[in-house]
């Protein structure tokens, strides 16, 4: 039986970006990323600072230049190494909210560039496809092809780039909230797992850039209260659990760590995964950062919803795969809790019949592939 999920990832490069998009939000201007010196500076750099890992930052640039074929190559190859048998890239649909340039990839041939992709490691890399409210027939066009023709595992959304979760909210169109709703509905009865952005950092759309706070207020535990009235079942991970700095402050009434706990005491599908949690690397927070995750842990619910995650490659500038995992090996005070929140929390949140859904087998065999027997229910 394998011992480690990674529950949150990403596949990504240059051609699945907006270089506009990037530009925007990046504090070294995207031209200077692609250009090879730049490269050097930093391989440079690394022997002049070792501590300041300048050489992940060499190791990243070369990434993003890769084809999408070549980073899961290499994705596989830090799985590897790192004990983690399966993987759940979440893809990102920048198209709506980059109107200067779109990708140099457009978004339909990305989810079948990463159906391909997971084609090639059956069981290792099942990919979840975003799915974007103010897309003309996201649902039907992107979501449910996805999912059943195409190999994929769940959905990601992220409403950070400018849109609110609320079916029912006035800040969405019409249309949107029409398409939310069905999108909640068919994933609710599906059993379909669906990962959030629930972090105040990460992407914003172009015109949430100087109103972040809205933003914030879009992909809040708060927001997805009202989701959860009307959808209690759906299959939700949270993801990055609030933030690192809110977990740490979980006593405090602001802390979206605490408010992610309140939902999952009243919705038994309500998980968080622990990706970009990078204080739980560092040495100056690390051993906090633990003290409070086992606290938590200590409560049967939490400790039955947390779910193992790197997000690599965003965190591929400072951590490898096995660096990540290296820091949550023996923080635990017990080491069943490793266990609990890299695998079988993980196996519980996609996998709710205990094993792959039929669609997935059906894709594989379709392609001449097997599921591995721990996902077949062999």
């Amino acid at each position: 039986m394998p011992e480690r999920i990674n529950a949150h990832c990403h596949l990504l490069n240059y051609d699945f970006i907006p270089d506009a998009f990037f530009k925007k939000r990046a504090p070294i201007r995207e031209w200077m990323l692609r250009f090879r010196p730049t490269w050097w500076i930093a391989r440079l750099l690394t022997y002049i600072q070792p501590g300041r890992k300048y050489d992940k930052i060499h190791e990243v640039l070369a990434l993003l230049n890769k084809n999408i074929e070549s980073v899961a190559e290499e994705l596989i190859g830090e799985m590897d190494d790192s004990g983690i048998e399966l993987a759940t890239p979440l893809m990102m649909d920048i198209s709506q909210v980059s109107a200067e340039q779109k990708p140099e990839i457009p978004y339909e041939e990305q989810v079948r560039l990463v159906s391909d992709v997971a084609l090639k490691y059956p069981g290792r890399l099942m990919p979840f496809v975003m799915f974007d409210p103010r897309r003309k027939s996201a649902l039907e066009n992107i979501v449910k092809k996805s999912l059943s023709e195409m190999g994929f595992l769940g959905v990601k959304i992220y409403p950070m780039l400018g849109y609110d979760v609320d079916p029912d909210s006035h800040d969405n169109s019409q249309e949107a909230n029409l398409e939310l709703g069905r999108f909640y509905e068919y994933c609710e009865s599906n059993k379909v797992p669906v990962t959030a952005h629930c972090t105040k950092d990460g992407a914003y759309s172009n015109d949430l850039l100087g109103n972040k706070e809205l933003g914030n207020r879009f992909c809040s535990p708060a927001a997805w209260e009202k989701v959860l009235r009307l959808y209690p079942s759906l299959r939700l991970n949270l993801a990055h659990f609030g933030g690192d700095q809110d977990l740490m402050n979980v006593y405090e009434d602001w802390s979206w760590t605490r408010q992610i706990i309140g939902l999952m005491k009243k919705y038994e599908n309500v998980y968080a995964d622990v990706s970009y949690n990078d204080k739980a690397l560092k040495d100056e927070t690390s051993q906090g950062y633990f003290e409070i995750l086992n606290m938590l842990m200590d409560d049967e619910v939490v400790r039955e919803r947390v779910l193992f995650g790197t997000d690599w490659m965003m965190i591929r500038h400072t951590w490898t795969e096995q660096e990540y995992v290296d820091a949550f090996i023996g923080s635990f005070k017990e080491d069943a809790l490793f266990k609990d929140i890299a695998f079988y929390n993980p196996m519980s949140f996609l996998f709710p019949e205990g094993k792959a859904p039929e669609r997935i087998r059906r894709f594989y065999e379709a392609n001449g592939k097997e599921l591995p027997a721990w996902l077949s229910g062999s």
